[in-house]
C-alpha cells in the first residue's frame, strides 16, 4: 500500500497506519535529541571548563534550546500518552506504570547525588543549594517543583523539577484524556488554538503578577517569575494538554501534510531573535509553537511509512535510554566538576573534556536504563487494560488506540 495522506481520517486513516505497525520509532530518537541538547547545555554552562570566558557567550543560546528541550519533553510526553491510551485502561493501572518507570532511576540518582553533596559540599560553579532535609525529601517525593524557592526547586539533582511537573500531568492523565477524545473533528483546531494561546500568553501573565527582578540580581528573572514562568506545574501542564490535543489531531487525520523543515525553519527562525525577545518568553514560550508542529510532522512521516534518522536502530536504543540520561547526567558531571577542583583549561583541553563528559553521561545512562529501569519495567508494569488495535474506526472517528514507547523526559 502506498502512503496515504494524513488529511483522510476514517478506516482508510487507521488502516494505513495500522499497516506500517502501530509504533512511532522517530519520536523515540527525537527523546535522545532532545535530552542531548539538555546535556549539552548543562556540559557547557555548568561544567565551566573553559578559561577563555568568552566562550560563555553561547550560554544565552544555549539556555533557551535546554528550555526548549524541557518544553518538548512536556508536549511530547502528552501527545505519546494519548496516542497510547486505552479506554480499557484504568486510572490504577497508569499511575503505576508510571511510578515504575519513573520512580526506580529517581531513588537511585537522587541518592547519588545526595551523597555527592554530602562528600563534597556545594560546589560554588553549580547551582545546587545545600539542601536541608525537608527539602531533600520533598525532592524525593516530587513535590519540590511546587515550591517558589531555589532551596527546594534546585535541591539535590535540579533536573528532577521537570519529573516534578510529569508527575502531576500523571496523576490528571486519567481524567484529562476523556474530555480530550471527546472532541469532535469540527472543533480539534479551535481548541488547539485555545491552548497554545493560553502557553504563549502566560509569560504575559506572570509579568503582570510577579515583580521584576531586584536591580544588580544575577537573574534578569526574579525567581518567583522565573518560577510562575518555567517551574511551576500547573502552568507547564498546558504544555502537557497540547501535546493531547495534537495527538487528538493526528489520530482524526485532522493534522495537515506538514514536512518538519517547516516547523524546524520557524524554530530557527526564533533562535535567531534571541536578543530581541522579552528575557519571560526565551524560557519555553518562544519556541512552544514551532516544536508543537514539529512533533506531529515527524509522527505522521512515521505513519506514512517514510520514517527518518531518528527512527532508525542506534537512535532509537539512545531514545529509550533518554530518561536515564536526564535523570543522571548532573550527578555525573558534578563529581567530575568536584574531582577537578573547580580547574578551567584552554580551549582544546576544554572542548575534549567536554565529549568525554558527554560521552561518559551516556555511558552511565545505558547502564542504569538497562540495569535498573528496564528490569523494573519488566517486573512491575505489566501491561493491563490495553486493547487489540483494530482497524476498524473507533467512535466518532477516532482512531484506535495504538501503542508508543513509554514517554518520560
Amino acid at each position: 500500500m502506498g502512503a496515504v495522506p494524513v488529511s483522510q481520517c476514517g478506516g482508510l486513516f487507521v488502516a494505513a497506519v495500522l499497516s506500517r505497525g502501530d509504533r512511532l520509532p522517530s519520536l523515540t530518537g527525537f527523546r535522545f535529541l532532545l535530552a542531548g541538547v539538555v546535556l549539552a547545555g548543562h556540559v557547557l554552562t555548568l561544567g565551566r571548563f573553559y578559561e577563555d570566558q568568552d566562550i560563555y557567550e553561547a550560554a544565552d543560546v544555549s539556555a533557551m534550546a535546554s528550555a526548549a528541550a524541557v518544553s518538548s519533553f512536556f508536549l511530547l510526553s502528552g501527545f505519546v500518552l494519548a496516542w497510547n491510551a486505552s479506554p480499557a485502561d484504568t486510572a490504577i493501572r497508569f499511575w503505576r506504570r508510571r511510578v515504575v518507570k519513573i520512580f526506580p532511576n529517581h531513588l537511585v540518582t537522587w541518592t547519588l547525588m545526595l551523597g555527592l553533596l554530602m562528600a563534597t559540599g556545594t560546589l560554588a560553579s553549580l547551582p545546587v543549594p545545600d539542601p536541608g532535609w525537608g527539602e531533600a525529601v520533598r525532592n524525593l517525593l516530587l513535590v519540590h517543583a511546587w515550591i517558589p524557592d531555589m532551596a527546594d526547586f534546585s535541591s539535590v539533582n535540579p533536573v528532577t523539577w521537570s519529573i516534578s511537573c510529569e508527575a502531576f500531568f500523571y496523576f490528571l492523565f486519567p481524567l484529562l484524556i476523556r474530555p480530550v477524545r471527546a472532541v469532535p473533528a469540527r472543533l480539534i483546531w479551535p481548541v488547539i488554538a485555545l491552548v497554545a494561546g493560553l502557553v504563549v500568553a502566560m509569560p504575559a501573565v506572570a509579568t503582570a503578577v510577579t515583580d521584576e527582578a531586584d536591580p544588580g540580581s544575577w537573574s534578569p528573572l526574579s525567581t518567583e517569575r522565573w518560577w510562575l514562568i518555567y517551574f511551576c506545574p500547573p502552568v507547564r501542564l498546558l504544555e502537557f494538554v497540547l501535546g493531547l490535543v495534537l495527538a487528538r489531531a493526528v489520530q482524526l487525520g485532522r493534522w495537515p501534510a506538514l514536512r518538519p523543515r517547516w516547523p524546524l525553519l520557524a524554530l530557527t527562525g526564533v533562535f535567531a531573535a534571541r536578543q530581541e525577545l522579552p528575557e519571560e518568553y526565551v524560557w519555553g514560550a518562544a519556541t512552544c509553537l514551532p516544536v508543537a508542529a514539529l512533533i506531529p510532522a515527524i509522527a505522521t512521516r512515521d505513519i506514512q511509512g517514510r520514517g527518518s534518522l531518528l527512527g532508525r536502530r542506534g537512535p532509537v536504543l539512545l531514545g529509550e535510554a533518554s530518561f536515564a540520561l536526564y535523570m543522571v547526567h548532573f550527578p555525573v558531571l558534578y563529581a567530575i566538576r568536584a574531582m577537578l577542583d573547580r580547574r578551567t583549561f584552554d580551549t582544546v583541553t576544554a572542548t575534549a573534556l567536554a565529549v568525554a563528559v558527554s560521552v561518559l553521561c551516556v555511558a552511565v545512562s545505558l547502564l542504569l536504563w538497562r540495569g535498573v529501569e528496564v528490569p523494573m519495567m519488566r517486573r512491575f508494569a505489566r501491561p493491563g487494560g490495553r486493547s487489540v488495535p483494530s482497524a476498524r474506526p473507533a467512535p466518532d472517528g477516532q482512531a484506535a488506540p495504538l501503542r508508543q514507547q513509554d514517554p518520560a523526559p
